[in-house]
């Protein structure tokens, strides 16, 4: 099956709910006002990411608010601007996750960007699910990295 070849993965690896609460808020800070973000969890997070939101000042504040938690593809209208999709989970719903947006946007010619963000303590080996799935980018607390600078 050939996919949109804008479609860009990341993935990302976490220790608790607070740790993944801290690492996105930043990137979620960076890239609201220019993207559209929409968050897929399998375990929310939503109440700890309003709480951190209300004790920080962020200039991005209002639109953080303003995204979409637990949003299906199906219910999505085209935009102009690039589309950034939050997953986490265990590794079948992340993979649940990938083919239905995978799927949605095959023949859209659309910007799609899939943060994919495993909890370290549930999941295998990060390598082995970097080489599995191919990643070439990886989401930390400092941002988004090139997977041959952090390794």
């Amino acid at each position: 099956m050939k996919f949109n070849k804008c479609i860009d993965k990341v993935c990302c690896f976490y220790a608790s709910d607070w740790h993944l609460t801290v690492m996105l808020m930043p990137y979620i800070n960076r890239n609201v006002k220019e993207n559209k973000i929409y968050m897929e969890f399998e375990n929310s997070i939503e109440d700890k990411f309003k709480t951190l939101l209300e004790k920080l000042d962020l200039k991005s504040k209002n639109e953080i608010k303003n995204i979409k938690w637990n949003y299906t593809v199906e219910e999505d209208e085209y935009c102009d601007k690039e589309k950034i999709f939050i997953v986490s989970g265990k590794e079948n719903f992340i993979n649940e996750k990938n083919k239905s947006i995978e799927n949605f946007y095959k023949n859209k010619n659309e910007k799609i960007k899939i943060v994919n963000c495993y909890q370290i303590n549930e999941n295998e080996a990060l390598s082995t699910i970097i080489n599995r799935e191919n990643y070439k980018k990886m989401l930390n607390t400092r941002g988004e990295f090139s997977i041959k600078k952090i390794i």
